[in-house]
């Protein structure tokens, strides 16, 4: 009833119901593995989170409400399947339990990888899947990896990834594809290993991230300048007494009147000194699904490679130091998320960025944009960028009861509505020139400074250079520009 207050259309709960009759009379029809041409891994856990904030229990519930939402593919979209979960408990070490093996027994779908279920793993188990996927899998072209609350309408994603492999085999974009809904980080933390915490927007070119990463030089410049009066700072600033409550209260009191400073996110302050000096902005891949082509997943998960550095750098930090000194007790501090670092899908696209500078940044990435609300939704959305033929995947379903799984369904059950992709060298185009083949314009030039290397890659989105994000319908000057929000709704209008 919560729902129909805050606006669901009626006909939704029609087809909620229409859906829910279709599903019980339909069984998914497992492809195997040698006849996969994508392999698709779902992160799940039969263990409590560290941090609890998700229950084993729940995530059972979610696990048959994505097996329900795919069973209504029809066959022939080649994609492969597996919940990916921690083959042992956090702390003990134990086997994982009876019911999940008994679940396994039943669906055959259940992956437990090598690994402990700690909060600071959560980029690993990706590792551990596409190593998984490139033995089990040989004849997938692409490894994917969804999170566990996104309905995902897999025959839409099958002819996706068709006309990606048609970009391959025409020249336009090179072998080694990220893929999924680009965005960027302004900047990367090598003490902590995080990416920076502040959102630059969702666009998939680099001007958001960029302006947020000249403010932040700005305001580092500043506690620089004034460094002498600066209290001792430690390796690695957890709030509390002492040394760093003094830094943090200095710091703020330094840049509050400086515009532009003022008010920077606690750990954003923290950082401006961590920044890399040779690293622009650099691009990634939503959470809710994306992946590699299978030559980048090779590259990427070579014993050796970053994602095994990254391992060994993060575990010598001082916040997982004192985690295993502490028994595997989470610091109070970093409780507040699932997962450590929180952006691990921007730690998986520092990864290939990572790769790419091994290579003297001659490693031929091509980025493929899934555009903001018309392939990609982060959100539930009943009415502006709604789910549609177009869409691939919808996020943010954490209830398993949400309308929004059969809404997506249903609004999604026709035949494909393709995104005609354009693709070019991501820097911007020759002067004289229109965004597009000749420079799609992604990554920002800017004088007197040297270029992002990422200007190097492929970039693939509307022809015209464009990302091909969903755009808000015309309205009257100065009308919102998206559906208005009520008191206590989501960012969406309504309760999902």
């Amino acid at each position: 009833l919560g729902v129909m207050r805050l606006g669901t259309p009626r006909s939704a709960h029609g087809d909620e119901t229409r859906v829910r009759a279709r599903l019980a009379a339909t069984m998914a029809v497992p492809v195997a593995p040698d006849q996969a041409v994508i392999a698709l891994g779902v992160m799940s856990t039969v263990v409590a989170f560290e941090s609890g904030r998700a229950t084993s229990s729940k995530m059972g519930l979610m696990r048959e409400r994505v097996r329900e939402a795919m069973s209504t593919a029809s066959p022939g979209h080649g994609i492969a399947t597996r919940f990916l979960l921690a083959q042992r408990n956090s702390k003990d070490a134990s086997a994982v339990d009876a019911a999940a093996l008994a679940e396994n027994a039943t669906h055959g779908d259940l992956l437990f990888v090598d690994m402990p279920e700690r909060f600071y793993l959560c980029a690993w188990k990706k590792v551990l899947w596409y190593r998984h996927a490139l033995r089990h899998f040989p004849a997938a072209g692409f490894i994917l990896i969804a999170d566990p609350d996104a309905f995902i309408q897999l025959n839409h994603l099958s002819e996706d990834l068709r006309s990606v492999q048609r970009l391959i085999d025409r020249g336009a974009a090179s072998a080694h594809v990220h893929y999924g809904l680009v965005l960027w980080k302004a900047f990367y933390n090598a003490v902590s290993e995080e990416p920076a915490v502040d959102f630059s927007g969702w666009l998939c070119d680099d001007s958001g991230a960029l302006r947020l990463r000249r403010r932040f030089e700005r305001c580092r410049d500043v506690l620089r300048n004034a460094s002498a009066t600066a209290p001792e700072r430690p390796e690695w600033l957890l709030p509390g007494k002492g040394a760093d409550s003094a830094y943090d209260a200095w710091a703020e009191a330094t840049l509050q009147p400086l515009k532009g400073c003022k008010g920077l996110q606690r750990g954003t302050r923290r950082a401006l000194e961590r920044m890399e000096a040779s690293s622009g902005p650099y691009p990634f891949t939503s959470g809710p699904l994306f992946g590699l082509s299978r030559p980048l997943a090779e590259l990427l998960a070579a014993p050796g490679g970053p994602a095994d550095e990254w391992r060994r750098r993060i575990e010598r930090t001082q916040p997982l130091r004192m985690y295993f000194s502490r028994g595997f007790r989470i610091p109070f501090t970093l409780r507040s998320a699932a997962c450590y670092p929180a952006s691990f899908d921007a730690t998986h696209g520092r990864w290939v960025w990572e790769l790419a500078r091994a290579s003297g940044f001659a490693l031929d990435v091509t980025l493929v944009n899934t555009p903001f609300m018309v392939q990609h939704h982060p959100w539930l959305s009943f009415r502006h960028g709604a789910f549609s033929n177009a869409s691939l995947v919808l996020h943010e379903l954490k209830n398993p009861s949400s309308p929004g799984w059969a809404f997506a369904a249903a609004r999604g059950s026709g035949p494909f509505v393709p995104f005609e992709r354009g693709c070019g060298p991501c820097g911007a185009p020759p002067a004289g020139a229109s965004r597009g083949a000749q420079g799609m314009g992604w990554v920002t030039a800017e004088r007197g400074r040297e270029p992002n290397p990422v200007s190097r890659w492929r970039c693939c989105g509307a022809p015209d250079g464009g990302c091909g994000d969903w755009k808000p319908p015309n309205r009257r000057a100065g009308a919102q520009s998206a559906a208005p929000r009520r008191r206590g709704a989501s960012r969406t209008g309504v309760k999902v």
